[in-house]
């Protein structure tokens, strides 16, 4: 499982279109178009229903969540770079959600701040449901920094922007009563409840997360700070499940919390695309590979060609002695003057064979050293994380080149193609043509060259 990161993905409020809820994503893709800070052709949508005490009578109310398809597709390809394949991407929120339905009374509202390393984050739950979320540009290391002002000023920011949250989500949500305010355990965090204390109108505490999580089998002083949402995600279940008693003690202790709502997934297994069979690196291995096996035929084939002519060196050099014997036991033996003309004949042709048997090799080695392979050194020496080589050819008449790929970004392409016009195999090349297409997250593209004829005019 995987959590998209801050700017990855953007969460709204909105209401339910008057169709049926397995039609609210499509419907809600085109409502949210103007709301949004990317194409919502290719994003994923997922919605969070408010509970009926959350909204106006008669309203249902909505929390969607969309990410865009360059992001997923980022997170998806790093993931299978490592081997790993993801069952679903959630986000921080509902993370953070899941930590406060442990926290939270029944039917009561619950607000829970996390700390983290570049921003803060606030939710509001009631219910097991998300309500309302706000970040906050403080981070742990502000409130827990050794310089007195600096402290200062970030408990200063982070208690106003609690202050107008809590006063806001007084007024629009005067159903909901928020029993107190929990700061999730970390550096800073004693420091920030003490001073939340005297700005807002809720008991602020730091949360006893020991109470609700069982961390017998770690060390006493192991730092979780760094992994709380880690942890909310991890909670993860379907709507249908109770909401689970981490200890027997805390079981005893704490009335049973609310069902919780359904888990966000914005990259299901269903919706993926079919995996590409193949790719530009797998291409560059099945190429290498080829060319490793290549050359062990040629090197063996040529270790067996010098054996064979080391035999007919040794077989020409035996003939005259063998001749000699032969007359000094038989003068007038004709026939064995004639077999061994046979066998000299014989050996000849061999060695004309063996000759032409090297030259091929030789040949086939050239070919080896002056083909394709350059070419591929010098795309795989050039790679680049957001664009791929899916295609590649060579004109056999004039050495025109032709590349097909796809990218995330199409401004990366120039830098590429300057980068790539570096090897000694692509210096001075020219591309007559480019083709683009627009996919999901995705932009292909074709480009096709000039002849060295042609390139060399131009210049």
């Amino acid at each position: 499982m995987a959590l998209l990161e801050r700017g990855q993905y953007q969460l709204l409020q909105t209401e339910a279109p008057e169709m049926p809820p397995e039609e609210w994503r499509d419907a809600l893709r085109w409502r949210l178009k103007d709301q949004v800070e990317f194409p919502v052709d290719g994003a994923a949508i997922d919605l969070l229903a408010m509970p009926p005490q959350a909204g106006p009578r008669n309203q249902r109310t909505l929390l969607a969540v969309a990410a865009p398809a360059t992001a997923r597709l980022a997170l998806r390809r790093g993931g299978e770079d490592a081997g790993w394949q993801w069952q679903a991407m959630d986000v921080a929120e509902t993370a953070l959600r899941n930590l406060s339905a442990l926290l939270a009374s029944p039917n009561r509202g619950h607000a829970l701040l996390h700390l983290g390393e570049t921003h803060a984050t606030l939710v509001i739950t009631v219910a097991g449901a998300l309500l309302l979320s706000r970040q906050v540009e403080v981070t742990r290391a502000q409130l827990a920094d050794t310089d007195e002002q600096t402290r200062q000023q970030a408990m200063e920011r982070a208690g106003l922007e609690l202050q107008r949250t809590l006063d806001g989500f007084d007024r629009v949500f005067s159903q909901v009563a928020v029993e107190r305010l929990d700061v999730l355990p970390g550096a800073g965090a004693e420091g920030l409840a003490d001073f939340a204390r005297e700005l807002l109108y809720v008991p602020v505490l730091v949360a006893k997360m020991a109470d609700k999580l069982d961390t017998s089998r770690l060390p006493a002083d192991t730092d979780l700070s760094d992994h709380w949402l880690a942890i909310g995600a991890a909670l993860r279940r379907p709507a249908t499940e109770e909401a689970p008693v981490a200890t027997a003690d805390a079981a005893a202790n704490t009335e049973p919390a609310a069902p919780r709502q359904a888990d966000l997934n914005l990259d299901p297994p269903s919706q993926r695309p079919r995996p590409q069979p193949w790719r530009a690196s797998q291409g560059l291995l099945t190429a290498a590979g080829a060319l490793a096996g290549a050359w062990a035929l040629g090197y063996g084939l040529n270790a067996w060609a010098n054996h064979r002519q080391q035999q007919a060196d040794a077989l020409a050099q035996a003939l005259p002695q063998q001749r000699a014997q032969l007359e000094a036991r038989d003068p007038g033996g004709a026939d064995a003057i004639q077999r061994l003309a046979a066998e000299r004949t014989r050996l000849q042709n061999l060695e004309a064979d063996q000759r032409r048997l090297r030259a091929q090799i030789d040949e086939h080695m050239k070919r080896g050293a002056s083909g394709y392979t350059p070419y591929f050194m010098a795309l795989s020496r050039q790679s680049q994380p957001s664009v791929w080589i899916t295609g590649f050819s060579v004109a056999p008449n004039n050495g025109a080149i032709e590349l097909q790929g796809r990218m995330t970004d199409a401004a990366a392409l120039p830098t590429y193609l300057q980068r790539l016009n570096q090897e000694g195999s692509f210096k001075g090349r020219q591309f007559a043509r480019l083709q683009m297409a627009q996919g999901e997250g995705l932009t292909e593209f074709t480009l096709a060259g000039l002849g060295a004829d042609a390139t060399a005019g131009a210049k």
